[in-house]
Formats: structure tokens, C-alpha cells, sequence
């Protein structure tokens, strides 16, 4: 399945561009894969808090490039038994994303950077 950015591609350049990004992206179910990936300090992310900030980004030959960090959370569940000893607490990541988005046809790639 193909991942279609129209709306993020119409917001570039505009004061609520990671909103709608964010917006979209959790829509589209595109953030779950990517931060997954990225996970460190727990084993299964929370997508549906992230935030994203915006670090810098271009346009050529067609194609919005344009590397976000985004906070969220992730978590290790335990077994949910009564003695169970690991907390459910949730855990503080961060992970430096890579997007592009093809300006003809609003196609878009989500790519995780490695530190």
C-alpha cells in the first residue's frame, strides 16, 4: 500500500504544517512502523501522543524533503499477572525522521535516521 501525503504536501509552508502532518500521518497509520523501528528504551511504541518538530527541509527536482524529530512514548508490557513486577510505565523516546513527498502525486516515504 502506498503512502499519500495530499493534505501535508497543501500545508508546506504554513504555520500549522506538523500539525496537519502529524494529523495525517496518524490517519494514515504511517508513524506506528517507523517509530517501532526506533524504539530504545521500551518494546512496543505509543504513536498517539507524538509530537513533531520540523529541523529543516527542501524542495528539488519535484520532491519535498524534510527530516522531523518526533517525541512519543513506548512501553515493555509485563504478563498482567497478579505478581507481575514490571511497571506499566511509559518511556520517553525520540527518533529523527526522514520524509519526502513527490509534489505531482503527494507519494511519501517515511524513513527513520539512524543516530
Amino acid at each position: 500500500m502506498s503512502l499519500r501525503l495530499q493534505s501535508s504536501l497543501d500545508a508546506w509552508g504554513r504555520e500549522d504544517f506538523t500539525r496537519v502532518l502529524r494529523d495525517e500521518l496518524l490517519r494514515t497509520d504511517a508513524l506506528f512502523a517507523p517509530l517501532q523501528k526506533a524504539v530504545a528504551h521500551g518494546s512496543h511504541a505509543l504513536v498517539e501522543q507524538t509530537q513533531l518538530m520540523l529541523l529543516g527541509g527542501a524542495e528539488q527536482c519535484g520532491v519535498l524533503q524534510f527530516d522531523v524529530g518526533a517525541s512519543y512514548f513506548s512501553i515493555t508490557p509485563g504478563c498482567a499477572c497478579e505478581a507481575d513486577p514490571t511497571p506499566m510505565s511509559e518511556l520517553v523516546e525520540f527518533a529523527t525522521l526522514r520524509i519526502r513527498i513527490a509534489r505531482g502525486s503527494a507519494d511519501a516515504t517515511v524513513q527513520v535516521l539512524d543516530d
